[in-house]
């Protein structure tokens, strides 16, 4: 996305997944999941440019190192065949993000390394 994190989209999914979390509608899961995986194609496609917006990518993955383990749990306690493919689909997604997430140096460790 031009080397810009898609906030909007992101915020749609995650209100899509908190919704299909409750419901635990069949149809809530694949749009979401569909999502999720254009988000992240979004995500990696856009860390491959060599221009990115660096403080956007910083704070989003700085909250997901907390969120995306938190969401991969609630997804892997779901027992509920109907919606299972949808689930492991955004079970990994979610670990791919946290991969990522994982990696990606904080703010303070980008400082210090060009200091």
């Amino acid at each position: 996305m031009n080397g810009e994190l898609d906030l909007e989209l992101y915020t749609i999914s995650i209100i899509g997944l908190n919704n299909a979390l409750e419901t635990l509608d069949k149809t809530s899961f694949e749009e979401v999941c569909g999502n999720f995986q254009e988000f992240y194609q979004d995500v990696v496609n856009d860390l491959n440019l060599e221009e990115i917006q660096m403080n956007d990518y910083y704070m989003f993955f700085e909250n997901g190192k907390t969120v995306f383990p938190q969401y991969i749990q609630t997804l892997k306690d779901i027992e509920n065949e109907d919606i299972k493919d949808s689930l492991e689909s955004l079970i990994n997604v979610f670990e791919n993000l946290n991969k990522i997430a994982s990696a990606f140096p904080a703010q303070q460790e980008m400082i210090n390394e060009t200091h």
